[in-house]
């Protein structure tokens, strides 16, 4: 258990002026709910030295807060982006020289062969030397053990793609990887035939630089948290305490999954072929299994929360995914009343895919309160 701390925490939505608000934007994830999202269940539900449990931890906002507050903290990811980001921003590499050092070894280890475009993509989206560092780094890098190549691939990851000169590739979308044929269609038709000239060592200790100005966060390495990469329904992690709090989102039936929005990201660190595969089970499309997906992750979870621990869980409005989760969360519940409350869309998430500025149904809060939380309430509302 963390020991508990009469320190101010530190403010994670604002700015960049403490090592926490910078390491908290790490890696650009738009499937994700906010930052204050989870701060606010973490302050409400638990303690200091309280578990924290997230099954669905995207790029790790839930057990960061949880790092930052001075909790505990469980969690799984099964996209192996998002882990990599999640596992550094709670953990990463304590000496920058060294993150800079292996920068280099990535670029003294390319060849000839590294920097020969596989497709008119890989061509017009990275210039030969950055394409060159992308294959050694994909060959090289240990990220899964050893954490300053996970940093490095972090911060590989973070600015793989951008729009110029804020990222290593030519002009594209920070968060989501577009379809390849896409890309190359507007590249052609806007005047981007020939990608900018990046130098990968330069550009990316530069990033180095900035992101360890402040240092690293004061509870990383200290606290409580595992980060988990893997099926949450087998990969999930025991503590030897339960969780006081569950907050998490799940993924959304019939949203595309990560295979397709992160493809050349997972293509960065070996996880993936160069070129997108897609496929519509990726999405989720058939209830039964996404039912019985939900249903083991979930059971997995209640395994290792408090019988009588808060649950919080952020879903899709439609009925597609809201009625598979509210029955599975009111079957954990048991006696206790699930509450459910509309979460209006602010922001981008699975609902909102990057660049889709159609209405959406919005996004749904289902709420299981303690026993003496959820009997307060009632006294006050007078049932």
């Amino acid at each position: 258990m963390t020991a508990a701390t009469t320190k101010p925490r530190p403010d994670c939505d604002v700015g960049f002026a403490t090592p926490e608000a910078r390491w908290a934007r790490l890696g650009p994830y738009y499937a994700m709910f906010p930052f204050s999202f989870a701060q606010g269940a973490i302050d409400r539900f638990t303690l200091p030295g309280d578990l924290v449990l997230d099954p669905f931890c995207g790029r790790g906002t839930a057990p960061y807060a949880a790092m930052v507050a001075g909790r505990d903290a469980l969690a799984c990811e099964i996209n192996p982006v998002a882990w990599v980001y999640a596992a550094t921003k709670t953990a990463p590499a304590t000496d920058p020289d060294m993150v800079k050092f292996r920068i280099g070894e990535i670029a003294e280890s390319t060849s000839p062969e590294d920097r020969e475009p596989r497709s008119e993509f890989q061509a017009l989206a990275f210039c030969r030397t950055v394409l060159g560092f992308l294959h050694a780094a994909r060959r090289e890098l240990r990220w899964r053990h050893d954490t300053t190549d996970r940093t490095v691939a972090a911060l590989m990851l973070h600015y793989l793609h951008s729009k110029i000169p804020q990222g290593l590739s030519n002009q594209m979308r920070h968060c989501r990887s577009m379809s390849p044929r896409y890309c190359v269609r507007w590249w052609n038709e806007n005047g981007y035939e020939t990608p900018p000239e990046v130098d990968p060592v330069g550009f990316l200790n530069t990033r180095v630089d900035w992101r360890y100005r402040k240092g690293i966060p004061e509870r990383s390495h200290n606290s409580g948290v595992a980060v988990s990469l893997g099926d949450s329904a087998t990969n999930l992690k025991s503590a030897d305490q339960l969780a006081r709090l569950v907050v998490t989102s799940p993924p959304y039936s019939g949203v595309t999954d990560y295979k397709a929005d992160s493809w050349l990201r997972l293509w960065a660190i070996g996880e993936g072929p160069p070129l997108p595969k897609w496929d519509s089970k990726q999405k989720y499309v058939d209830l039964a299994d996404y039912r019985t997906m939900l249903r083991q992750v979930l059971s997995a979870t209640a395994k290792r929360a408090h019988p009588d621990a808060a649950w919080l869980v952020r879903c899709d409005a439609r009925e597609r995914t809201f009625d598979v989760v509210l029955p599975i969360l009111a079957e954990i519940a048991g006696d206790r009343d699930v509450d459910v409350s509309p979460a209006p869309f602010h922001r981008p998430t699975q609902t909102s895919l990057y660049g889709d500025r159609a209405t959406k149904p919005g996004e749904m809060d289902l709420l299981v309160l303690p026993r003496a939380m959820q009997d307060q309430a009632a006294a006050r509302s007078g049932y």
